[in-house]
C-alpha cells in the first residue's frame, strides 16, 4: 500500500485506509497508533515536534534510533505491543516539522530494556514481503557479485553486498579491529573466533549506480562498537580519525 521513500500526510493515510472523518485525529496524532493488526509510528527526526518536545530520534546508518514519549517505559501495553513481533510496525518519519512523512518501511525492533524512561527502540527495516534480516549499509549478504549495484530506494540508497568481498577483506586484513585492535577470538575464545564487522570506507552516498569494490582498499574489519562510532557523523569518521580519538594515533 505504501512505497518506501515516498511521502504521505496523515490525511493521505486516512484516505488509503478508508478511515471515516469522525475517527481521524485523536490517537493518530500521539506518535504511535494501533490500527487492526498494525501499528503506525509517526516521528520527527532531528527536529522538535509542534509541541516543542524533541525525542532525540536519529538515523544510525539505515537503523532508526527511536524514543517513545517522555514517560514511556517497557511496562506499558503499547510499547510491549510494538516490540512483541505480533504486530506489523509501519514507520513514518520527517525531518521538518509540519512536513509530510516519509515512509521508512516495516520496522523490526531492537529494544533497549535497560533504559527506563523514555523507552528506546532501534528499528531495522526489511522488505514487507520478506522475513530475511535486513541488509545494513556495511554488512554483506550472500548471492551478489563483486560488482555492486541493484539499488533500491530506501532512506538512503541501499546496495546489495557480496559475502565474497567480506571474506576477501578478512583474508587480507584479518579479523582484528583496525581501530581498537580487539580480537573477539582472544577475548571470548571459540565463540568469538572470526567475529567482526566489515566497514565500507567509501560512504554509500558518494558511490554511483555501480562500482567495483576492492575488498582490500574499500573494506576494513572493525568491532561493533568502533563501527557504531565511525557512523556517529555523516560522512563517517575515518579509521585514522577514530584512532586519534582513542589515543592510538597522534593528531
Amino acid at each position: 500500500m505504501y512505497t518506501v521513500g515516498s511521502t504521505y500526510t496523515r490525511n493521505d493515510i486516512y484516505d488509503l485506509l478508508g478511515i471515516s472523518a469522525d475517527k481521524r485525529g485523536g490517537d493518530w496524532l500521539n506518535g504511535y497508533h494501533r490500527h487492526g493488526a498494525d501499528y503506525y509510528i509517526f516521528c520527527n527526526v532531528g527536529v522538535p515536534g509542534r509541541t516543542g518536545h524533541d525525542y532525540d530520534n536519529y538515523w544510525e546508518g539505515e537503523k532508526l534510533i527511536w524514543h517513545g514519549k517522555s514517560q514511556s517505559h517497557f511496562g506499558q501495553a503499547a510499547i510491549q505491543n510494538l516490540i512483541s513481533g505480533e504486530y506489523r510496525v509501519l514507520i513514518f518519519f520527517r525531518e521538518q516539522d509540519r512536513a509530510p512523512f516519509t515512509y521508512a518501511g516495516v520496522g523490526s525492533p531492537i529494544p533497549h530494556m535497560q533504559i527506563e524512561r523514555p523507552s528506546r527502540v532501534d528499528w531495522i527495516f526489511r522488505s514487507e514481503n520478506s522475513r530475511e534480516a535486513p541488509v545494513f549499509t556495511d554488512e554483506y549478504a550472500p548471492g551478489a557479485t563483486y560488482r555492486e549495484g541493484q539499488r533500491t530506494q530506501v532512506l538512503v540508497n541501499r546496495y546489495e553486498r557480496d559475502r565474497n568481498a567480506r571474506d576477501a577483506c578478512l583474508q587480507y586484513h584479518g579479523s582484528r579491529c583496525m581501530v581498537c585492535n580487539l580480537d573477539f577470538g582472544e577475548l571470548y575464545g571459540e565463540i568469538g573466533e572470526g567475529f567482526i564487522h566489515v566497514h565500507h570506507t567509501i560512504p554509500v552516498s558518494e558511490i554511483g549506480e555501480q562500482y567495483t569494490v576492492d575488498p582490500v582498499k574499500h573494506l576494513v574489519p572493525v568491532c561493533p562498537n568502533c563501527h557504531a562510532m565511525l557512523h556517529r557523523r555523516n560522512p563517517p569518521y575515518s579509521v585514522a580519525e577514530l584512532k586519534v580519538t582513542l589515543g592510538f594515533l597522534e593528531d
